[in-house]
């Protein structure tokens, strides 16, 4: 064999391998080369949103909303955290001890005072008051919320 027919047996080679890596038309991908979300946004993140419900079923309601605490007639700062009530007392809620700071910020995990409870950064007592701190999974679930702008569904 040639030099020239051996260099052009690398390049046919070559060229072969990269049409077989670029399979696809490139329409499923962003402009960064990650894949697009079925309803076509860059968001190609395979993660389920984390529901208010998820929440008050798995955190809010037997973590927060004991007797004494964030439930019955008079909870704790008047915030009800029980699934009924969590929405209303917590989404763009001012802070009854931090007023300029709303309890749940949606899209501002960072400014909201709950968050700053539960992760012991905020004005008095880690939450829950009494128990055992969140996990940082559990946690990481509230921000992943906030993050999404609280949506009540």
């Amino acid at each position: 064999m040639t030099r020239i027919s051996c260099l052009l047996a690398a390049g046919a080679a070559v060229l072969a391998l990269t049409a077989l890596g670029c399979g696809g038309d490139g329409s499923t991908l962003g402009p960064d080369g990650t894949p697009l979300a079925e309803d076509g946004t860059g968001d190609g993140d395979p993660t389920v949103a984390v529901t208010l419900a998820q929440l008050s079923s798995d955190i809010f309601t037997p973590k927060c909303a004991t007797s004494g605490c964030h439930s019955g007639g008079s909870p704790a700062q008047g915030m009800s955290l029980t699934s009924a009530n969590v929405a209303a007392a917590t989404i763009g809620v001012a802070s009854a001890q931090v007023a300029n700071l709303k309890r749940i910020d949606p899209g501002n995990p960072d400014g909201s005072y709950l968050l700053q409870k539960v992760r012991g950064t905020g004005a008095g007592s880690q939450m829950p008051l009494g128990g055992a701190p969140l996990s940082a999974s559990e946690i990481q679930l509230i921000v992943d919320w906030v993050s999404a702008g609280a949506p009540v569904q």
